[in-house]
């Protein structure tokens, strides 16, 4: 074998290494976040501030939540073509009594955020 040809195949099994390393690292990840969410979830709600669209142009929301007086925010896609969503909506939220830092929005059977739309008499986040 030419050391050219070497390089090549040194260089693509590294790659190919890191590659799956870091599909295994983030399968363990999501996997633990969804144990945690099953163990020990809380019901809230959470308040819609912002709609973007992020990678591979898939339409986004960000929520914010609040757990003993501190704010936490979440992000998850969602289908506007489908659901139209305001800032200020309500949301069913669940979250890791352990980490309120994971979270996910609730959905219905087709996959739809559980909306309640906005209410001008609703102070969610009260001063």
């Amino acid at each position: 074998m030419k050391i050219g040809n070497k390089k090549q195949l040194i260089t693509a099994v590294v790659l190919f290494s890191l590659i799956l390393g870091f599909i295994i690292v983030g399968i363990s990840v999501v996997n633990e976040e969804d144990k945690l969410l099953e163990e020990n979830p809380v019901h809230s709600l959470a308040v819609i501030v912002e709609t973007y669209v992020g990678a591979k142009a898939r339409d986004y929301v960000r929520y914010e939540f609040v757990v003993n007086g501190k704010v936490y925010d979440g992000h998850q896609n969602y289908m506007p073509h489908q659901q139209p969503v305001d800032i200020g909506d309500t949301c069913e939220v669940v979250y890791a009594e352990s980490n309120p830092k994971i979270s996910r929005l609730l959905t219905d059977d087709n996959n739809f955020l559980k909306i309640k739309r906005k209410n001008k008499e609703l102070k969610f986040f009260q001063e």
